[in-house]
């Protein structure tokens, strides 16, 4: 009698649930919602923050500046590299959160985020 009643209440609990029907977003709109933020630090501490959007498209950064750190905040779900004129590369994954160093300090061009194609 006992395993029928706990089987009497998870069927109960679970067609009463969200479990039965999810009101979350679907990932691929989650995607295409997303956006990062990076902001660029220069020698003087001069902040110039600039946010990625998730779609994948190339996005310049607009700053001349060399840059010497950045403070990326990546809560968003997909990955992103920046680009260096001298050759730096900076990659963020998804909920990344982290100060770095940028050697030899450089502008940065742009970054692009979205998901990570395996071709």
């Amino acid at each position: 009698m006992f395993p029928k009643s706990i089987l009497a209440l998870t069927l109960a609990i679970f067609s009463a649930s969200s479990l039965a029907a999810p009101t979350s977003q679907p990932i691929s709109r989650q995607i295409s919602d997303s956006a990062v933020t990076i902001t660029l630090i220069d020698a003087t501490q001069h902040n110039y923050p600039v946010t990625i959007p998730g779609t994948q498209t190339w996005t310049p950064t607009n700053i001349a500046e060399s840059i010497s750190h950045v403070h990326i905040e990546n809560t968003g779900y997909v990955p992103c590299a920046f680009f260096g004129v001298d050759g730096a590369v900076i990659v963020s994954f998804p909920g990344d959160v982290k100060d770095m160093d940028v050697g030899p300090p450089q502008t940065i061009v742009g970054g692009i985020c979205g998901p990570w194609r395996d071709e």
